[in-house]
């Protein structure tokens, strides 16, 4: 009888890992030229012939065209054009795998038995190119497991990292092209199987991001010694010039590596003089640090969502190749307060852990279930000692990991209305990926100018002591008038959860002690007015300011059974005038001192509900359609018009993560949508009443009631396999179902292209609703007239999968929204112009009345602006310390500021 052979391949973004063992013998990684690594690229040559592996990138010198540098990036387009020939994505896979397949046979250990590791949120169309490629590649059938699964199994058998039933385990994949993050949980049962709770990611970050920001920092060094030489290196015209960039950014890689063992390290520049470039630990921590801190929040909030402390978490495990920079542990540590486990070779815990996976489980192989769900067993691994080649094993927290936890981000609960999926959450589709490095390297010029204005190159260097670069918006040309005037600032307890709020005449300052939650206001000239002491005790804390009223929102109190409460009290003099619990609810509108709430169960206890937030009572609650899933998406909308100025409106919108406002108002109105049935109920928002019923088939994802119509993308039923834009008159629906239900005529709709995929549809502007389309190549925004539906004007949005944007009475902030700020900022007029030139390398924190927010890295520090959005111009910046700010608010002349250490700020911001 054969001796069982078992393979294990772990078909990466940037590497491809194998792992082979047989009964009685070691697993080790199998060795492409010499390295457990072989890269995943492939070429193909004017014969026909594919390679890949090292062959591939020094091929791909000559003719850059012919080369897929991440053909796991491409597994949603069908084929790859490589020079003059399109190849089929699985066939770019088969040749990684058949290179596996040949240095296998060449060590004598042809397998038995196979499994690949995929994605935990690839779907069975993208799983089953991974098979056909498997067959192409003379494996036949094979086992598929997902990449957490796998590195879970590693973690609790070869790390022996104890993880008892009911323990969860985060895993932390940061690779060369991009982040991947999961909650593993140890289901509590006889099996004791691994079960995926829950996945994120980012698709646009990776090691090769810090590649990028790393050259373009020294690029900048270059050019101002040598710039005919940075020319050729940034704009390559002759194959030498092509080869000179290669080989830069090989020296730059391998720095980065050798940074993660030393404090400094050299770069050369192959056949020029010396320049004496050198790259330091410092260095390589200020330019990573904004890239790793979105990795981290990701990871906290996939937590969240795994509805998992992040104390709770068993182990955090770190995989990936650019896991091993110790600023990678160091902001885990403090963010979560959790010491990761961090191998030697982060890039083979996935191989490794697949292998014991298919060791340990002996069923029948079989596809995975449609969903991330497969677990894996947790029996003892009895036919192997511990691997032989350069096993990956734990090392300890770098020494300048930080031993107390720091401050955790103001992430949003979200008990507000944001018309997208939330912040973090991928779509099911992976997105826009670079087609390759060569295309990736020409973002290096782009890079530079956001490095130049951030304050990481050391100018003084470069142009002399005497050289001033100016604030974040002076940097970007932006017209900046008198300073921000500090009034107030407060160091609060380090570690501690905090946030602030600003009304037009007071500031408000909230911190978490244990047991409680401390207020304090503060007036316009910084004087105290009144300090107050609440019986909360959250993990997240948020505050908003309605009228004369604070609402305090206290996520999982532990002063309240872990719930997550909501408490009201008076903004004049502190006076608690109620608390009560507020699980699943979303901010809808608000009326006065009245809040509109969509209650999200998921359940039997949807409903629609109208609050008194001055006592905490239902003014009335209608119950919405049972068992549905509503957790992630927003089914009811206040109807909402352009607001012009209006002295008393009727109502107005909540913020997007507590401090994004829209230039819009509420009107008597609401929309009830029942997505499942593709009907919907229009209420009278003062009573609850039903004023008209009927068919809306309108998906509850993306959609927006805004200047007389239902906006939104039309659900499966009415198009499928194309998404459509698609506008009903409110007024139509309502005349129509006025008498009963009935059906009404679409006002426009728009059918997109099969490429594109609605990402966001929200007004940007009187008589204008903008969508969000996503593409593989760039994703943009596009401006339509609301009541026909031409198109007005369109944004690309090279940077972003996130778009999104937010308005003010002449203008709009366009950018990506990742999280709760708007990044790489774009200030537009209603006609899609700039009112300021080009995008702002910089994040929108606050948007209310006209101004906007704007912070920024400088000099080793963090600065804000206030912009005006009508004008285009900005007060002049303000230090507020060496940490990313992690909230800001903004109402009239009063901003206060939350920065990442903790100290509040309140500043008064003067005319421009």
């Amino acid at each position: 009888m054969q001796t069982p052979v078992w393979l294990a391949v772990d078909l990466g973004t940037t590497h491809t890992v194998a792992v082979v063992g047989r009964e009685g013998a070691e697993p080790r990684s199998l060795l492409f030229d010499g390295s457990p690594l072989l890269p995943s690229g492939v070429y193909l040559d004017a014969d026909g012939e594919l390679h890949t592996g090292r062959d591939a990138q020094r091929l791909a010198a000559s003719e850059p065209s012919r080369f897929e540098p991440h053909p796991k990036r491409r597994i949603d387009d069908g084929a790859v054009l490589l020079g003059d020939r399109e190849v089929p994505v699985e066939e770019l896979l088969a040749t990684g795998l058949r290179r596996v397949a040949e240095a296998a046979a060449s060590a004598g250990q042809r397998p038995t038995e196979t499994v690949l590791t995929y994605p935990a949120d690839w779907g069975p169309v993208r799983r089953a190119v991974l098979e056909r490629a498997a067959v192409l590649a003379g494996f036949g059938r094979v086992r598929l497991l997902a990449e957490p699964i796998a590195a879970a199994t590693y973690c609790a058998e070869i790390l022996g990292q104890d993880i008892p039933r009911g323990g969860a385990v985060a895993i932390f994949d940061f690779g060369g092209g991009t982040f991947d993050v999961a909650v593993v949980r140890r289901e509590n049962d006889d099996t004791g199987r691994f079960r995926t709770l829950a996945v994120g990611g980012l698709d646009d970050l990776g090691g090769l991001d810090v590649d990028m920001a790393l050259s373009a920092h020294l690029g900048r060094v270059i050019s101002g010694r040598d710039p005919e030489l940075w020319q050729r290196l940034s704009e390559p015209e002759t194959t030498a010039d092509l080869r000179d960039r290669l080989a830069f950014w090989g020296e730059v890689r391998a720095a980065k590596e050798m940074l993660s063992r030393t404090s400094t390290a050299p770069v050369a520049l192959t056949g020029h003089n010396p320049m004496g470039l050198h790259l330091t630990r410092d260095e390589l921590q200020s330019l990573a640090d904004p890239l790793v801190s979105r990795a981290v929040d990701e990871t906290r909030r996939t937590v969240e969502r795994a509805g998992v402390n992040p104390g709770e978490l068993t182990a955090l495990l770190l995989v990936g190749g650019s896991s091993r920079m110790p600023l990678v542990a160091t902001r885990l540590h403090a963010r979560l307060g959790v010491a990761p486990a961090v191998p030697e070779q982060p890039e083979l815990p996935v191989a490794f852990g697949a292998l014991r996976f298919s060791v340990t489980d002996q069923g029948e192989v079989q596809s995975p279930p449609a969903t991330p769900q497969q677990g894996a067993p947790a029996v003892a691994y009895s036919p192997f000692p511990q691997p032989a080649y350069s096993q990956p094993s734990p090392v300890s927290l770098p020494p300048h990991a930080p031993v107390t936890p720091q401050p955790q981000a103001q992430l949003p609960f979200r008990p507000v209305v944001h018309t997208g999926p939330l912040p973090g959450v991928r779509s099911g589709k992976r997105t826009r990926a670079f087609a390759s490095v060569f295309s990736a390297i020409a973002l290096v010029a782009v890079l530079f100018v956001t490095v130049a204005f951030s304050g990481i190159v050391n100018w003084g260097d470069v142009f002399g002591d005497d050289f001033d670069p100016g604030g974040i918006m002076e940097g970007l040309g932006v017209e900046t008038g008198p300073d921000l005037v500090s009034v107030y600032e407060e160091q609060l307890p380090a570690g501690g959860i905090a946030t602030v709020a600003a009304s037009e005449n007071i500031a408000v300052i909230a911190s978490v002690i244990v047991g409680s939650t401390v207020v304090n206001a503060v007036s316009t000239s910084g004087d105290t007015l009144w300090t107050n002491e609440y019986e909360l005790e959250p993990e997240e804390l948020h505050l908003m300011i309605v009228g004369d009223l604070i609402v305090i929102d206290a996520v999982r109190s532990a002063t309240d059974e872990g719930m997550t409460m909501r408490a009201v009290v008076q903004l004049d003099s502190g006076e608690l005038l109620w608390k009560q619990p507020w699980e699943y609810r979303n901010d809808v509108a608000f009326y006065g001192t009245e809040v509109l709430v969509e209650q999200r169960d998921g359940f039997d206890d949807n409903a629609a509900i109208r609050i008194d937030l001055t006592t905490g009572e239902e003014v009335w609650h209608e119950k919405g359609p049972e068992s549905l899933y509503t957790i992630d998406d927003y089914r009811i909308r206040a109807a909402t018009v352009w607001d012009e100025g209006a002295e008393d409106p009727v109502g107005t919108v909540p913020p997007d993560s507590y401090s994004l406002y829209d230039n819009l108002i509420a009107t008597g109105q609401v929309v009830d949508l029942n997505p499942e049935e593709g009907t919907a109920i229009v209420r009278d928002a003062a009573t609850g009443d039903q004023t008209a019923a009927g068919p809306l088939p309108v998906d509850d994802d993306f959609w927006t009631v805004f200047d007389g119509y239902v906006i939104g993308r039309a659900n499966e039923e009415s198009s499928p396999g194309r998404d459509t834009l698609v506008a009903y008159s409110l007024d139509d629906f309502i005349a129509a179902g006025s008498g009963g239900t009935a059906e009404i005529a679409t006002a426009w709709s728009i059918p997109l292209d099969v490429t594109l995929s609605v990402q966001q549809v929200k007004a940007c502007g009187p008589h204008l609703v903008c969508v969000a389309l996503d593409h593989t190549d760039a994703d943009k925004t596009v401006a339509y007239d609301t009541a026909t539906g031409e198109q007005a004007w369109e944004a690309v949005l090279d940077w972003s999968a996130e778009g999104h944007w937010y308005t003010s009475p002449d203008a709009l902030v366009l950018g990506d929204q990742t999280f709760d700020t708007v990044d790489t900022a774009r200030v537009l007029d209603f006609d899609g112009g700039e009112i300021v030139e080009g995008e702002l390398f910089v994040s929108a924190l606050a948007i209310q009345g006209g101004r906007a927010v704007m912070d920024g890295s400088h000099m080793g520090g963090w600065e804000v602006s206030v912009l005006d959005m009508a004008t285009g111009k900005a007060t002049a910046t303000a230090d507020v310390g060496a940490d990313l700010v992690e909230h800001a608010s903004l109402s009239g002349d009063l901003l206060a500021i939350l920065s990442g250490g903790n100290n509040a700020m309140v500043f008064t911001v003067p005319d421009m």
